[in-house]
């Protein structure tokens, strides 16, 4: 395989086949799927080959672009389109990617997704009730936005009911997600000026879901703390249920700590990589300075979490960490205190083929990856 160091359609295609993590998008021949997550502070990229049913990896990278907007390392940054396409073709170039046809990440905080409940309805109804309803829950007039949705399958309460003979529901749950026009406009010319061609779109939620869960019927919450904001969904079933994004990410810690201690940003990146929420002596003021910026975020997933119940939800089982910020020194026992369940650090890799001398590497950057290795195999 091909490797290398890691590097500080206007229609609705883009998501259908399905919002679950279980299904793949369309398959265009037995060659290599490449995913393309475009962040706040970094772009990455993986490429996956089929090969006997199996994704097998054949590079990744990712590329940092402070450089590209003169800021320092790690920052999150805001960068014209011109900038993204010179970043996007020298990681292509550096990390030796082959394939044309990209799987692309939209965020989420670009995104609208929600679900409500309707009667039971043929799907010629419901294709005309969807609309009508969506007008309620999307802030921006219908014609500005790209809509797709999906009735979602049973809750797993549902199914436990169903299974010992409960009546037959009279509603069900749809999932609606909508992409502005000028967001999928703005990817579209930073893909194809960057050489490639766009496979599908799809929300980074459902990229997420299908990069770490495999055939978990139970109920979860994902976390995915990036640079600059950090998203949350609910998995239930196998299906996405509730999705919320935060403007407060990882990089909000070490803008706490620069500015507490009166370092730059570099410096402090480093401190808190080394030093985590940690409560040991050597790194105890490390840790008062980022802990309130963590339970801020803990504090956010519960409210979440008491959204979600009162649309009905069950308790969750677990918790699944993923971005930088899973990274954290400390952050999985901090979780667990703070909702009393199981917190894993994901690990996308674990559903891809390499080799055995790359696992500790692997293991250490895969929560960051969790939405190009998401996007890549939605092409399986």
């Amino acid at each position: 395989m091909k490797q290398y160091a890691i590097l500080e359609a206007m229609d609705l295609s883009f998501l259908t086949e399905k919002l679950s993590w279980r299904d793949g998008g369309k398959l265009f021949g037995s060659g290599s799927f490449l995913g393309i997550d475009i962040g706040a502070s970094s772009i990455k990229v993986v490429q996956l080959k089929k090969e006997k049913e199996r994704a097998v990896l054949e590079t990744y990278g990712e590329l940092a672009l402070s450089k590209y907007a003169n800021a320092e390392a790690g920052k999150p940054v805001k960068m014209l389109e011109t900038k993204l396409v010179e970043a996007l073709k020298d990681l292509i170039r550096e990390s030796q990617i082959s394939a044309k046809r990209a799987y692309v990440s939209i965020p989420l905080r670009n995104s609208f997704l929600t679900t409500f409940e309707l009667p039971e309805l043929s799907e010629s109804e419901l294709k005309s009730s969807v609309p009508y309803e969506a007008r309620k829950y999307i802030p921006i007039p219908l014609s500005e936005v790209v809509l797709d949705w999906w009735v979602l399958p049973p809750r797993s309460e549902d199914i436990a009911q169903a299974s010992i003979g409960s009546v037959k529901k009279k509603f069900i749950s749809v999932l609606l997600a909508a992409v502005p026009r000028e967001v999928i406009a703005r990817h579209d010319l930073i893909i194809k000026e960057s050489g490639l061609e766009i496979e599908a779109y799809e929300i980074e939620t459902f990229a997420l879901g299908r990069s770490i869960l495999r055939h978990d019927l139970g109920t979860l919450m994902v976390m995915d703390i990036g640079a600059s904001s950090t998203k949350m969904a609910i998995v239930d079933a196998g299906a996405a249920r509730l999705a919320h994004s935060i403007d407060k990410g990882s990089s909000e810690f070490t803008f706490a700590l620069s500015q507490a201690m009166n370092i730059n940003f570099e410096r402090a990146e480093i401190l808190k990589r080394e030093n985590g929420i940690l409560h040991k002596p050597e790194s105890e003021g490390v840790a008062s300075i980022i802990e309130p910026l963590a339970e801020y975020i803990a504090n956010e997933g519960e409210r979440f979490l008491l959204s979600w119940k009162r649309h009905g939800g069950k308790d969750i089982s677990r918790v699944v960490l993923g971005g930088g910020g899973a990274l954290l020194k400390g952050i999985e026992d901090f979780f667990v205190k703070k909702f009393g369940v199981e917190v894993n650090v994901a690990n996308p890799f674990s559903r891809v083929v390499y080799p055995a001398f790359l696992e500790p590497t692997l293991k250490e950057i895969g929560p960051s990856f969790i939405n190009a290795v998401g996007a890549a195999l939605k092409g399986f």
